[in-house]
């Protein structure tokens, strides 16, 4: 598949592709390993497609494959409507929804913990450094942070990640509502919850998030 990728120009001979990466290849426009084209396969546009049609209802496509045993394709689509578990968090008196499935533990984050770590986003916990998002800097929610700031460390895409709250409220069970066309952008968000006292929770998508901040991460890294 990397050689293919090189032969379409998809990448170049010098990328280094973790074994992920070069799944990812399949959905790229125009990529196929047919040697001919026929009548059903070859033009590298079957695959694109689908991606784009999954994307295009919010949900995600991912491929994992083991020499001589077989591929699992996973699709995850999002319900329009659906009650799911979820840990309701807060921030600066703006509440979000994380799944609860998705969820493993929750740490604390002092003043201490952030000078330690000399300004990268990472925390040492029993031994393992975990990356976090702060939840207030990533849409810029106004205020100052708690002197001692709660992690929610969840597993995303087989990573484990931090996201940083104010305060972790509870477990609430989230009904599902969409945000409507005027926020179908907004792709960090997989809906929206209406709470006990009449306030809206917006439910977080995580693997959109994170993906988001790598990709912004690895721009900021190209810029000369």
């Amino acid at each position: 598949m990397r050689q293919k990728g090189i032969e379409k120009g998809l990448i170049s001979p010098d990328d280094e592709l973790t074994e992920k990466e070069a799944f990812q290849l399949i959905f790229a426009a125009g990529f196929s390993t047919a040697a001919k084209i026929t009548n059903v396969s070859g033009r590298g546009v079957g695959m694109d497609v689908v991606r784009r049609s999954i994307e295009g209802l919010r949900g995600s496509i991912d491929v994992s494959s083991v020499l001589g045993k077989g591929t699992t394709i996973t699709l995850k689509l999002p319900l329009t409507l659906a009650i799911i578990e979820g840990l309701l968090v807060m921030v600066e008196g703006e509440y979000f929804v994380l799944p609860l499935a998705a969820v493993e533990e929750c740490v604390e984050l002092s003043r201490e913990d952030v000078k330690k770590a000399h300004g990268r986003h990472v925390i040492n916990v029993r031994g393992e450094i975990i990356p976090y998002i702060r939840i207030r800097s990533r849409f810029e929610i106004a205020g100052t942070a708690p002197d001692i700031e709660q992690i929610v460390i969840s597993e995303v895409d087989e990573k484990r990640i931090g996201f940083v709250v104010d305060k972790v409220v509870g477990q609430h069970q989230t009904v599902i509502k969409t945000l409507g066309k005027n926020f179908q952008h907004s792709e960090e968000f997989s809906g929206a919850t209406i709470l006990g006292n009449g306030g809206v929770a917006l439910i977080l998508d995580l693997t959109k998030m994170v993906r988001y901040v790598e990709e912004e991460e690895n721009r900021e890294l190209d810029v000369p």
